[in-house]
């Protein structure tokens, strides 16, 4: 049966070699290197898969698999259910005794819910409390009814030190911070998400044999997008291995572009030698396996990643760039685009991504409602006071109509109910872009719940929900939306993807950013853009320019990536800065690369 089963593996990886080391490897620890459409998560499941098949985790023992977002643990969780049976021959699987799929927060809260009262009782119930921000101390005291704006302001300190990844900091305040929560948050039916992990390590640190059993009961850890964990997450992993575990982390150095919230720098460095891992890299795009020209753009970006000052180009990609006069050029430019794009390929779905969003966003914008071309606005952060805000309400009508109807009327009945109440609650924003963005995101999300996860239990689904709604998640089912444009930022877009991906605003100090690299270059009074390794590595900021290319050139080529047949580049010699004055543009240094030659 075992052969039969290798063999089925052999057949879905098309005999990839690199996939198939880290699925029969019987190294006990790996860090599997996999960027963007190289067969990822098919590796992920056939591992897992294998494992059960070689009963490498023994009943009553189980695998643990987390990773960064609620969406992308369901959507492996989906992907499990569904093809685990095929790779095992039919094999009946009892999921729940084999495998705890979720993302850190959802595992955390799973520990308080069944031991968290023996720090505190609130925590008996936990799914009653309300989570909250605990970034800004104004919002915190607003929610939390004679909160003192100390407290906030702690509460807040101890927020920044995690995006910050200021260490000595929050080994300092750790304790202070779980009192405080414990003491002031949790007694008035409040919990921050910091504070679902912090008090989970808490909990394991105070009681060794509850950490114990945890550590024994996950014979294995699997981590998915690893390169995205913060210092929290970090501290709990660490926590959870103990001298048998099994790991398998799974990410790509090139596509850690969270570090503004906390994604920890050097990260699979530090955990193959802190967890004595061993490095498999996958090597096959699959992603652009029929597209040469998107084959040799990924691979010459990241080969300029590797060795920034020599990279080693056999061959040189020439990329689809036009460089216009004004911003207005350019925008109308991304229409003709657009509309030559869909004439050709008339379901293709694309995504306008920018850095940030700015004047010349905002004049595409307008040229797509002049032209009456619809598009889906996604220019919204995780921060936006209304994109917080409209997750909160549906949290809120959700919990309301769970508690009050239960079981007794179907989830598509609740659902419609929570919608028309959001409906409702923004009639008074119609015109406003991001609420009908968001008012639409709504509906995809639960039209996703209704069809794709009816497999799952009613509670399951209701778990779903909630943590989306929880943690800002519905922005994640914007690849889903029903609608040909996309106009979105590159962050949002992560883990996302489109037939076809528009970069506009390719200039210096635009992308890359001012803020992120221009202003540290030594090159940026000139006119032509293009950065000299020799003349950088004679300067004194020579090492946080280096940190910061990588980190800028991570977003550029997650940014890249999301296109699954092609990518479209433009820039404007005149564009409006913020301050509305008009500077003349000069093209991106990303475009001038070795191995990129503008078209």
């Amino acid at each position: 049966m075992l052969e039969n089963i290798k063999k089925i593996i052999c057949e879905r990886h098309g005999n990839d070699e690199k996939q198939l080391e880290v699925i029969f490897s019987t190294y006990p620890r790996i860090l599997v290197v996999a960027p963007a459409g190289y067969g990822k998560t098919r590796t992920m499941i056939s591992k897992i898969a294998y494992m059960i098949a070689t009963n490498q985790v023994a009943y009553p023992k189980r695998i643990l698999a987390l990773t960064f977002s609620v969406n992308a643990a369901y959507k492996i969780k989906k992907d499990v259910e569904k093809e685990l049976p095929e790779i095992l021959e039919g094999t009946k699987i009892d999921f729940d005794n084999k495998l705890f799929i979720s993302n850190y927060h959802g595992f955390c809260r799973s520990i308080l819910k069944k031991y968290g009262y023996l720090i505190c009782k609130d925590l008996k119930k936990l799914d009653d409390l309300v989570t909250i921000d605990d970034d800004d101390p104004q919002q915190t005291c607003e929610a939390i009814k004679g909160l003192n704006v100390d407290i906030a302001m702690n509460i807040s300190k101890f927020s920044e030190a995690v995006k910050k990844i200021n260490t000595e900091y929050i080994k300092e305040n750790f304790n202070l911070y779980n009192n405080l929560v414990i003491k002031e948050f949790l007694t008035r039916k409040f919990i921050s998400f910091n504070a679902v992990l912090t008090l989970t390590i808490k909990l394991l640190k105070d009681y060794p044999s509850i950490l114990s059993f945890y550590q024994n009961y996950f014979a294995a850890i699997l981590v998915d997008e690893y390169q995205d964990t913060n210092i929290l997450s970090f501290q709990l992993l660490k926590l959870m291995v103990n001298n048998n575990s099994k790991i398998v982390l799974f990410g790509d150095r090139l596509q850690r572009i969270y570090g503004f919230i906390g994604a920890i720098p050097h990260l699979l460095d530090k955990s193959k030698k802190l967890f004595d891992l061993e490095e498999i890299r996958l090597t096959k795009n699959y992603r652009f396996k029929n597209n040469e020209k998107m084959l040799l753009l990924d691979a010459n970006l990241r080969k300029n990643a590797e060795n920034p000052e020599k990279p080693v180009i056999t061959k040189c990609v020439k990329i689809d760039f036009k460089y216009l006069r004004t911003q207005e050029y350019e925008a109308k430019y991304v229409l003709s685009k657009v509309k030559e794009i869909v004439q050709k390929d008339r379901d293709a779905k694309i995504a306008i991504l920018v850095r940030n969003r700015g004047s010349n966003v905002n004049k595409i914008i307008d040229v797509f409602i002049s032209g009456n071309i619809p598009f889906f606005y996604g220019l919204f952060t995780d921060d936006d006071k209304l994109y917080r805000d409209f997750n909160k309400k549906c949290l809120e009508y959700f919990n309301f109509y769970v508690e009050k109807l239960g079981e007794n009327i179907p989830l598509k009945q609740l659902l419609k109910n929570v919608k028309e109440k959001v409906e409702k609650e923004y009639s008074g924003y119609k015109n406003n872009y991001l609420i009908k963005a968001l008012l639409k995101l709504l509906e995809v999300f639960s039209n996703k719940i209704i069809l794709e996860y009816n497999n799952l239990r009613y509670n399951d689904k209701v778990k779903l929900i909630r943590e989306t709604f929880e943690y800002r998640g519905i922005r994640q089912y914007m690849e889903f939306v029903d609608a040909n444009v996309i106009i979105s930022t590159v962050h949002a877009s992560k883990g996302l993807e489109w037939d076809y991906v528009i970069l506009p605003d390719m200039e210096k100090s635009i992308f890359p950013s001012w803020k992120g690299l221009c202003n540290k270059c030594i090159f940026n009074e000139f006119e032509h853009c293009e950065i000299k390794w020799d003349e950088i590595n004679k300067s004194k900021m020579s090492k946080n320019f280096r940190r910061d290319f990588y980190e800028e050139l991570s977003i550029f080529y997650v940014a890249v990536t999301r296109a699954k047949k092609g990518v479209f580049f433009s820039a404007s010699k005149f564009r409006i800065d913020r301050n509305h004055n008009i500077r003349k543009g000069e093209i991106s240094c990303f475009l001038r690369l070795p191995g990129i030659v503008i078209g």
